[in-house]
């Protein structure tokens, strides 16, 4: 039986206006790179393997800017998850959400947002850099990789599959 969806109530409106609020609070940090004045800094020798990155263009990644990026990015799938949870399932897998669909995309949505707030605003960037490389591969396994093997997914559900990168610079950034 086919279910039909009755519109919002002003109270469910008014609900959405408010989580969209916090959502743009938690993540607008993600997009900042913050940076303070530049502090002359005696010469020291650099040792060889520093020589050695430097000849090649660099190695390391700033944790800084690591985290602002992959919280962009994350941040970008709690918010389609929160607050248009059937565009998101609809684009990443082929079937037609229910409400209970609707009921568990939300809550992700709202976790991942909450994670990304923890990681940038109650934490130091040194332990929040390796908490979401591993939250980032974790995720990466349980959900693009396993749909990617195991369910009926959309060619734009391979986007999701751009976690492996920042997972990659996410270790150099360790």
């Amino acid at each position: 039986t086919p279910t039909h969806h009755q519109p919002p109530t002003i109270t469910e409106v008014l609900l959405m206006t408010k989580l969209l609020l916090v959502t743009f609070l938690a993540t607008a940090s993600a997009l900042k790179v913050a940076g303070g004045p530049v502090v002359p800094q005696p010469a020291v020798k650099p040792s060889s393997m520093s020589t050695a990155l430097q000849l090649r263009g660099g190695g390391m990644v700033d944790q800084g800017v690591w985290l602002k990026a992959a919280s962009a990015f994350f941040g970008l799938y709690g918010v389609g998850f929160l607050l248009a949870p059937e565009m998101t399932i609809t684009q990443n897998f082929v079937v037609t959400p229910d409400k209970y669909h609707s009921f568990f995309a939300r809550n992700i949505g709202l976790c991942i947002l909450y994670t990304v707030y923890l990681l940038n605003y109650k934490m130091d960037v040194a332990a929040a850099v390796p908490a979401l490389v591993a939250y980032m591969a974790i995720c990466a396994v349980v959900g693009p990789v396993y749909a990617e093997l195991k369910l009926e997914t959309t060619p734009a559900h391979k986007a999701a599959l751009l976690m492996v990168p920042f997972i990659v610079t996410g270790l150099l950034a360790l």
